[in-house]
C-alpha cells in the first residue's frame, strides 16, 4: 500500500510538471505574439544579432547599384527631380551593356523640362532590357495630378510599387512588399524585379533577410556612381540586375534593424539599397533565419521544463531565482553569440518568459506545499530539537518521515530522585520555579549535543539521538551528553540544597537499539516519539541506578558504539520482565581515569568475575583508596552476603 501511494504521488508530480511546462510554454509563446512589449523585446534581441552577429557573406554577384550621388547631382542646374536627360543617357548606355534587368527607384510624379521629360519617356519605351520603375497610387504619397502624371509617364507593365513595409513599433523596415493590395496598384518592387527576369514569386509580404557585409569595408552590393557607370567595363553590369536610385536624399532613407548598432547607410538606408536587399533575397531564395512557430514553441517548452526542474529543487526562493537567472544568462549568451557561429536564430524573450512562468507556477503549486511542510517542521521541532537540526529539516523536509519507521537510535532517560518529597516540601510556585530552571538547563545541554527532546514526564526527560536526522556518532554523542547532564545536575543539586531546596540527585539511563520512530497520534494532535522495547529498556536502565548507587548507566549496545569513551562494568543485569541479561556500564570521566579509579575498579571486578575468593578483599582495598565509591560498596554488599559473580537479577524495575 505504501509503495502504491508513493508511486501515485510520483505520477501526480510528473503529470503536474508536464502540465506546468506546457502551460508556461503556451503562455510565453502567446504572450510574445500578442503582448507588444514582449514582442518588441524579442524584435530588439533579433535586431542585435542581425546588426552585429551575422556571419559575413560574399558580395552579391547578381545586383549592381547605380547610385545618384552628390557628384552626380552637382553636374545639373537643379537637384530634384533628377535630370531626366541624364537618366535617358544612363539607360541607353546600360542597354548596350546587356544587364538582365534595370530598376529605377525614382518617382516620376511631376514634370521638369519638357524636352528632357519626353526623351526619358521615349527611352523607357524603346529599351531592349526589361525595365521597371517605382510607382505609387497611395493618396498619402501622390495627389490626383501626380498620379495622373505617373500613369502617363510610366507604362503599366513597368510599374513597381515603391512601398516599404515598416514596423509600427519603431518605424523599422522589416518586410518586402508584395503589392497589389489597392486597386490599380502593381506588384512590389522586388517582385517586379524577378518578374522582369522571368521568375514568378508569391504575393505574400516576406520578412527581410538582411544580407550582411563581407567585411567592415565592403558593401553587400557593388555600388557605382551613376555618372561614371557608362565608362565602366561592360562585364561589371552584364547579366546583372541594375538598380538606379539616389543615395544622397535625406527623405528617402529608412530605418533598418541594423540601426540598433550601426549608423550611416546601414542604420538609415537609402530606399534603393533597401529595395536591393529585397530583390537579392527573392532572387537567392533566402529566408529570414527566424525559427517557425512550432520550433519556437518546442524551445519554449524545453526551457519551461528547465524552469519546472529548478522549481522542484529544494532551495529557497532566492536560490531558485538565482539559478534561473544563471540559466537565462547562459541562454542569452549562447543565443546571441552562437548565431555568429551558425546556431539557429532562436527566440530569447519567449523562453525567458516561459522559464519565469514555469518557475512561478511550480513555486505556487509545489513550493507552497513545501513551505507548509517547513512550517510544520518548525512548529513540531522548533522547541525540542537543536536549531541546526531544525534548519536541516526545513531545507530538506524529505529527511523527516511523517509516519513511523524503524531505525536505530540512542535514548537518554533522566529522572530526579525524591521528586515527590520535593513537591511536598515546596509551594507550587517555588516548585514550578525550581523545576523550570532545572529543565531549562538540562534541555539546553541536550540541544547543544543535537539531541531531540521527546517528552517531559514531570521532572523526567526522554531524549533521542539519531532522529529525526541521521547522526553516525549518536551513541558516543549521547554518552557525552549524559556526562555533561550529570555534571550540570550535580552542581544544580548542590546549589539548591545549600539554599534549602531538597532536590535529589539526577539518575540517567542510556540505551541504543532499534525502535519505531515518527509522528503518532490523531488528526487533532500528533507527537514525534519512539515506540518499542528499546524505549522500555532505556527507561529501566535509568531506574536501576538507585540499586547500584550510580548516577549514569549505559547498556552494552551503547558501549559498543562509543569506543573512545571509558566505561567500567556494573554487571550482567536481568531487568525486571526480561529473561536475558544486559551488561550495564558506568561511564568514567577523564579525571577518574587519571586518578586510577578505573584501573583499580577493573582489577577488583575481574577477580569477582573469575570467581576467586579474593574478590571481597580486592573491593575492600579499592574502596579504601576511593572512599564511598557506589559500585564498590554495592559489590562489597553482595559479596558479604555470599553472592559471587557479575549476574544481577532485578526484582524491581
Amino acid at each position: 500500500m505504501k509503495s502504491a501511494l508513493t508511486l501515485d504521488r510520483r505520477v501526480r508530480s510528473v503529470l503536474g510538471a508536464i502540465v506546468i511546462a506546457l502551460s508556461a510554454a503556451v503562455i510565453a509563446s502567446t504572450g510574445t505574439h500578442y503582448l507588444s512589449f514582449l514582442k518588441n523585446l524579442e524584435t530588439i534581441a533579433g535586431d542585435i544579432r542581425l546588426a552585429a552577429l551575422q556571419r559575413p557573406e560574399p558580395q552579391s554577384q547578381d545586383i549592381v547599384v547605380a547610385a545618384i550621388t552628390e557628384s552626380t547631382l552637382s553636374r545639373f542646374a537643379y537637384r530634384s527631380p533628377v535630370d531626366r536627360a541624364f537618366l535617358a543617357d544612363l539607360l541607353e548606355a546600360l542597354d548596350k551593356k546587356h544587364p538582365r534587368a534595370i530598376g529605377i527607384d525614382l518617382l516620376f510624379d511631376q514634370p521638369t523640362e519638357v524636352a528632357k521629360d519626353d526623351r526619358l519617356r521615349a527611352t523607357l519605351r524603346m529599351m531592349k532590357t526589361p525595365v521597371f520603375v517605382s510607382y505609387s497610387n497611395d493618396p498619402a504619397v501622390v495627389d490626383e495630378d501626380q498620379r495622373a502624371y505617373l500613369d502617363d509617364f510610366v507604362p503599366q507593365e513597368m510599374r513597381a510599387a515603391a512601398t516599404l513595409l515598416t514596423d509600427p513599433f519603431d518605424g523599422t523596415v522589416r518586410w518586402t512588399y508584395g503589392g497589389e493590395s489597392r486597386a490599380g496598384e502593381p506588384m512590389g518592387f522586388p517582385r517586379r524585379a524577378l518578374k522582369a527576369i522571368g521568375r514568378d514569386t508569391t504575393r505574400e509580404n516576406v520578412e527581410l533577410a538582411w544580407r550582411p557585409r563581407p567585411d567592415a569595408d565592403t558593401l553587400p552590393f557593388p555600388i557605382f556612381p551613376a555618372d561614371a557607370l557608362a565608362l565602366l567595363p561592360d562585364a561589371w553590369t552584364k547579366d546583372k540586375v541594375v538598380l538606379i536610385g539616389a543615395v544622397v536624399s535625406i527623405t528617402d532613407r529608412h530605418r533598418t534593424p541594423l540601426a540598433i548598432v550601426r549608423d550611416g547607410d546601414d542604420g538609415n538606408m537609402p530606399g534603393v539599397l533597401v529595395q536591393a536587399q529585397g530583390v537579392s533575397q527573392l532572387l537567392e531564395g533566402r529566408r529570414h533565419p527566424r525559427m517557425g512557430l512550432f520550433s519556437g514553441l518546442l524551445i519554449d517548452l524545453a526551457v519551461a521544463a528547465i524552469g519546472v526542474g529548478i522549481g522542484f529543487i529544494r532551495q529557497g526562493v532566492p536560490g531558485k531565482v538565482g539559478l534561473g537567472a544563471v540559466v537565462v544568462a547562459a541562454m542569452w549568451i549562447c543565443g546571441l553569440l552562437g548565431f555568429r557561429y551558425g546556431l539557429p536564430f532562436v527566440p530569447l524573450v519567449a523562453p525567458t518568459f516561459a522559464l519565469a512562468a514555469a518557475l512561478w507556477m511550480t513555486d505556487v503549486l509545489v513550493g507552497r506545499a513545501e513551505r507548509k511542510q517547513r512550517q510544520f517542521v518548525q512548529g513540531a521541532f522548533g522547541r525540542y530539537v537543536a536549531p541546526s537540526v531544525v534548519k536541516q529539516l526545513m531545507e530538506d523536509p524529505s529527511a523527516l518521515k511523517v509516519t513511523g519507521s524503524r531505525r536505530e537510535a540512542t535514548f537518554i532517560f533522566t529522572d530526579v530522585a525524591g521528586f515527590t518529597t520535593l513537591s511536598e516540601a515546596l509551594s507550587p510556585e517555588r516548585l514550578s520555579e525550581v523545576l523550570n530552571e532545572y529543565l531549562d538547563g538540562a534541555c539546553k545541554i541536550i540541544l547543544e549535543h543535537e539531541g531531540t527532546i521527546d517528552k517531559f514526564i514531570g521532572d523526567a526527560i526522554m531524549s533521542i539521538f539519531n532522529a529525526p536526522l541521521d547522526q553516525p556518532d549518536h551513541a558516543a554523542r549521547a554518552v557525552r551528553c549524559a556526562l555533561e547532564l550529570d555534571a550540570y545536575a550535580e552542581a544544580f543539586r548542590i546549589r539548591c540544597n545549600a539554599e534549602g531546596v531538597p532536590i535529589g540527585l539526577t539518575r540517567i539511563g542510556v540505551h541504543c537499539g532499534d525502535s519505531v520512530i515518527g509522528n503518532f497520534g490523531s488528526a487533532q494532535r500528533m507527537d514525534f516519539t519512539a515506540l518499542g522495547d528499546t524505549v522500555n529498556t532505556a527507561a529501566r536502565t535509568e531506574g536501576v541506578n538507585k540499586y547500584f548507587g550510580t548516577r549514569i548507566c549505559c547498556t552494552q549496545s551503547v558501549v559498543d558504539k562509543a569506543p573512545e569513551q571509558q566505561f567500567r562494568p556494573v554487571g550482567d543485569v536481568v531487568l525486571k520482565g526480561k529473561i536475558d541479561a544486559v551488561t550495564l556500564y558506568n561511564p568514567v570521566s577523564e579525571d577518574e581515569v587519571t586518578s586510577g579509579l578505573l584501573a583499580g575498579y577493573l582489577a577488583a571486578y575481574n577477580v569477582m568475575v573469575a570467581g576467586e575468593s579474593g574478590a571481597l578483599s580486592a573491593f575492600r582495598d579499592f574502596e579504601k583508596a576511593h572512599v564511598k565509591d557506589p559500585l564498590a560498596l554495592f559489590h562489597i554488599s553482595r559479596l558479604e552476603s555470599g553472592i559471587i559473580g557479575p549476574r544481577i537479577v532485578m526484582e524491581d524495575k
